[in-house]
């Protein structure tokens, strides 16, 4: 967001989402962006939670050259809109100018400049009221003039982000090039993230994007783009569909429907993440190289992307139903019904087998959103102005979570936005920290694997020459090197001592070691 400069947002970050007392973590060189600015933050293992490393994108230095002016379209169409249609954070401004545009109209109308007209066309009605509307129009570009120059006596960190924001999404010439290098940028860093090896295997297992602000419209365009070149890799000989497809598509079916004016309860939104959870530890085990398990957002602007990315309401629908904006469940495979009673689908058969199709990432990727919500409800004054709920937009798959502890700094004007990593000790129910904690999950990733994934492991250790009942030295060469090998347990045994995803890794390994 803003100028940032880089690794404050990652340390501040970092400290948040790690628990007290495990915040042990050390600075490395960065092995993946290749910037010689950034640093790879590595946090050990626990008995709690694997080894993690965190990584930040940074594209501050990309968006140089914003001005204050590149606001005013934007902020014109705002105000043009009706109230009910304008984000919660920016109705007090938009009652602010219409509240001056209609007290110089009021001036206009009793007070009326007499140098301007004679007396006696101030008695004529149209020349009155023609006068007014001059006026107030000429008054109305000023205020509008006036209002973005305001901008300048605000803090930084609000203006920055806001014209970072308009900017991003600008179609014009002139951001092309900015936000091409920007969706570049990241979309290369979650490529080598994938496939960054270490002593000859997969580095990482599990892929966790958090993002603030714009950086949540950069990383959903980065997912978005991303499983549309990845989502049909997987290894010849599985013609069925994958583990948890059905049961995402049962959970979907449970949620109500994107835009209706029912909520969905936590109970179906949990169903639902669970079975988009399974659905990815069943994919890899199919042998699918898609490591990003989780999408959370944080105070992001993207609760009003009707009105800055698509301009209007109709416009967001009409690119949702072309599946140029994944939702969250996904809408219906391209192929298929869009009649609201259609039951959800979202694979389609490729090559003897089911593949997800391109518009679906998030039937895998769990979305959690969280911000500080504005008071009054209504018309936000206090709170962070650009943060908001986005099951509206993009779908009732998503988590979304208001933060109602931090204490009074929540409610701070408009700065509210910059602290969403400034408690990293507040670990009360309901604080920003608290709730980072559980969307990042970290202790998940310890789940024991499924009976078909060891059933299917065991299977390929034969074919690939293992011995399948103890294990051997032989088995040395598909362990960490930093464990010690158990020769002569079982083997069975020692697949379920292993985490559903070093298991789906296992597979993976066995699975290339056949198609050579």
């Amino acid at each position: 967001m803003g100028e940032q400069r880089p690794l404050d947002a990652l340390n501040g970050f970092v400290k948040s989402g790690l628990p007290a007392g495990q915040r042990r973590f050390f600075s490395r060189p960065d092995i993946v962006t290749g910037s010689y600015e950034s640093r790879r933050f590595l946090a050990p293992a626990t008995k709690d939670r694997p080894q993690t490393e965190f990584f930040e994108y940074h594209w501050a230095h990309l968006m140089q050259g914003n001005r204050l002016s590149d606001l005013r379209p934007t902020f014109l169409r705002v105000l043009l809109k009706p109230l009910w249609l304008v984000p919660r954070g920016l109705r007090l401004l938009w009652l602010l100018f219409w509240a001056l545009v209609a007290a110089g109209a009021w001036a206009l109308w009793v007070w009326p400049p007499a140098e301007l007209l004679p007396e006696e066309d101030l008695k004529s009605w149209p020349l009155k009221l023609l006068g007014v509307l001059v006026g107030t129009g000429v008054w109305s570009t000023v205020l509008t003039f006036l209002l973005t120059k305001v901008g300048k006596i605000l803090p930084g960190v609000l203006t920055n982000s806001f014209v970072d924001v308009v900017r991003y999404l600008d179609t014009s010439p002139r951001s092309y090039q900015v936000r091409h290098e920007i969706r570049k940028g990241f979309v290369e860093l979650l490529k080598r993230l994938h496939t960054s090896e270490y002593d000859g295997k997969l580095r990482y297992q599990r892929v966790i994007i958090v993002a603030h602000s714009l950086g949540a419209y950069i990383a959903y365009d980065g997912i978005s783009h991303l499983w549309g070149t990845m989502n049909n890799r997987a290894y010849k000989g599985t013609t069925e569909a994958p583990d948890g497809l059905q049961d995402v598509e049962v959970a979907a079916a449970n949620l109500p429907s994107r835009g209706s004016k029912v909520a969905p309860t936590d109970q179906q939104i949990k169903a639902f993440r669970e079975a988009q959870y399974k659905l990815w530890s069943g994919l890899r085990a199919r042998g699918n190289p898609w490591l990003i398990t989780d999408f959370v957002s944080v105070g992001t602007p993207m609760y009003c992307a009707d009105i800055l990315y698509t301009r209007t309401r109709k416009r967001f629908e009409e690119r949702v139903k072309r599946r140029e904006l994944p939702t969250c469940p996904p809408q219906n495979e391209e192929g298929l019904d869009d009649a609201p009673e259609a039951p959800p689908n979202y694979s389609y058969p490729w090559r003897g087998r089911q593949v997800l199709y391109d518009g679906a990432p998030f039937a895998v990727v769990r979305w959690t959103n969280l911000w500080f919500p504005c008071w009054p409800r209504r018309f936000g004054v206090l709170g962070d102005w650009f943060g908001g709920p986005l099951q509206l937009l993009f779908g009732n798959g998503i988590r979304d979570v208001p933060i109602h502890g931090n204490g009074w700094k929540r409610h701070i004007p408009g700065f509210a936005h910059a602290l969403y990593f400034k408690f990293p000790d507040d670990r009360s129910p309901c604080s920003v920290t608290k709730h980072l904690d559980d969307a990042l999950a970290l202790g998940e990733f310890h789940l024991p694997p499924t009976d078909k994934q060891v059933a299917y492991a065991l299977k390929l250790l034969g074919q690939a020459g293992f011995r399948t009942r103890k294990m051997a030295e032989s088995h040395a060469e598909l362990i960490d090197p930093r464990r010690s090998v158990p020769i002569g347990s079982s083997v069975q045994e020692w697949l379920r001592s292993l985490s559903r995803s070093e298991v789906s890794c296992l597979i993976d390994d066995l699975r290339r070691r056949q198609s050579q």
